[in-house]
C-alpha cells in the first residue's frame, strides 16, 4: 500500500513539474530560432554580394544552399530539415525542410513599405513560438510579440503567407495592395497637339 500511495505521489508531482519544464525550454529555443536566423541573414547576404541582388521568392532558399555548411566536404554538408540546418526550427513539427518565411525587398517597392534596412525583416518565424522570431536587412535579429508582429506587417506592406500553397516559404502581396513605385516614371497622356515645355 505505502508504494502505491509513493508512487502517486510521484506520479502528481510530475504532473505538476512537467509544463514547467516544457515552459522553460522555450526561451532557450527562441535564441536557438534566432541564432540561426542570424545563419540564415548571412548566407543572404553572402548570396548578395556573388550575385548583386537578393535571390527570388521561389527559390531562396535552394539559391543559399551553397552558403550553409560546406557543399565542397561530404562530412561538411549540411542535409536539408536535418537537426543542424539553420533553415529548420527546432520546434516546427512538419516535414517541410524550411520553417521561416523570406520577405523579397522586390516586393516591399510596391507596398506602404518605409524600406529602411532597421525596420525591414528579411525572414521570420512566425508559427512556432510565442514570439514572432526575425533577422532584418540590417543584419541583427529581434523577437515581438506574435499579434504585434501581424498587426505591423498588415499595417505596413500588405503582405500574407500563401497558406494554400504547401510549398510556400515566402510572403506574396495581398492581391489589390499594390501601390505605385516611388521610382515609377510618370505617365505621359497623349493630347492632339504636343506642347514643348518652357524652361
Amino acid at each position: 500500500m505505502r508504494f502505491l500511495v509513493a508512487g502517486l505521489i510521484i506520479l502528481i508531482v510530475a504532473m505538476i513539474i512537467a509544463p514547467t519544464i516544457v515552459r522553460a525550454r522555450e526561451p532557450a529555443r527562441e535564441l536557438q530560432c534566432l541564432m540561426q536566423l542570424e545563419q540564415v541573414g548571412a548566407a543572404i547576404t553572402m548570396y548578395t554580394y556573388d550575385h548583386d541582388g537578393y535571390p527570388l521568392p521561389a527559390n531562396w532558399h535552394w539559391a543559399i544552399r551553397s552558403y550553409i555548411g560546406n557543399p565542397a566536404k561530404p562530412e561538411e554538408r549540411i542535409e536539408p530539415g536535418s537537426g543542424r540546418d539553420p533553415l529548420k526550427c527546432k520546434s516546427d513539427p512538419s516535414d517541410s525542410p524550411v520553417s521561416y518565411l523570406y520577405l523579397d525587398r522586390r516586393i516591399l517597392g510596391y507596398t506602404m513599405g518605409r524600406l529602411s534596412d532597421a525596420v525591414t525583416p528579411l525572414a521570420v518565424d512566425e508559427y512556432f513560438h510565442r514570439y514572432a522570431t526575425m533577422v532584418w536587412y540590417d543584419g541583427h535579429v529581434s523577437k515581438m510579440p506574435k499579434q504585434e508582429w501581424v498587426y505591423y506587417r498588415l499595417r505596413q506592406w500588405k503582405i500574407r503567407r500563401n497558406l494554400a500553397d504547401a510549398e510556400s516559404f515566402s510572403y506574396e502581396l495581398i492581391p489589390g495592395s499594390q501601390v505605385e513605385p516611388v521610382f515609377a516614371p510618370p505617365r505621359v497622356v497623349p493630347t492632339e497637339k504636343f506642347i514643348w515645355p518652357k524652361f
